[in-house]
């Protein structure tokens, strides 16, 4: 188990200072421990990942509504390329196969291609699989191909829009003792791998 019942109220705190507290010392503990699992099995395809802990240093009013941990074979940064983000809502643990509006314009009609050529993989995920078209805002859509055409096409014509597919795990899941996010997340990384080797 990586994440528990009790990491949610991190959310309930409302000023900047106290909600960043919790982050820090309730919520990035978890994500490191998470990357110690994470980060072998992304290095069995020969490259070097690294493990990138969202630091909100922008912040200096209002706290952030999530948090989240990226996953991306590049040192210095993730956003600029198609990545891994385990990150945490008030409501649920998310894994996501990210592509995000950093990558524009430079990037567009590159990654356009590629997120088009995955779609017949994409079309194979599980059904339990959502689609967001923003890390930053807690609204999602079933994965359905309709929705993931939709969602590639207005990414290359908008400026702000993002392509994230992967599965949520609700805060109510955590409620049952029995409950092993471990393999959850372990098998949507697996389930994500051959999309990214195509989005790349």
């Amino acid at each position: 188990m990586i994440f528990e019942q009790e990491d949610f109220k991190v959310f309930d705190e409302q000023t900047l200072d106290g909600r960043m507290q919790g982050i820090r010392s309730v919520i990035d503990p978890k994500f490191e421990q998470l990357a110690k699992v994470i980060l072998p099995l992304l290095s069995e395809d020969g490259q070097a990942w690294y493990a990138h802990i969202a630091k909100h240093l922008r912040r200096t009013t209002n706290p952030p509504e999530n948090t989240w941990v990226a996953f991306a074979p590049n040192k210095r940064g993730y956003k600029m390329m198609p990545h891994y983000e385990v990150g945490m809502w008030d409501d649920h643990v998310y894994i996501y196969l990210a592509v995000e509006e950093n990558m524009k314009p430079a990037s567009t009609q590159k990654i356009v291609a590629q997120m088009t050529k995955a779609r017949e993989l994409v079309a194979q995920l599980p059904a339990t699989f959502t689609l967001s078209q923003d890390h930053m805002v807690n609204k999602t859509e079933p994965l359905t191909l309709t929705h993931y055409d939709l969602a590639v096409q207005k990414f290359a014509e908008t400026k702000h829009s993002e392509v994230l597919i992967g599965l949520q795990i609700m805060k109510s899941d955590y409620e049952t003792l029995s409950f092993e996010d471990t393999n959850h997340i372990m098998a949507t990384f697996k389930a994500l791998r051959a999309i990214y080797e195509i989005i790349k």
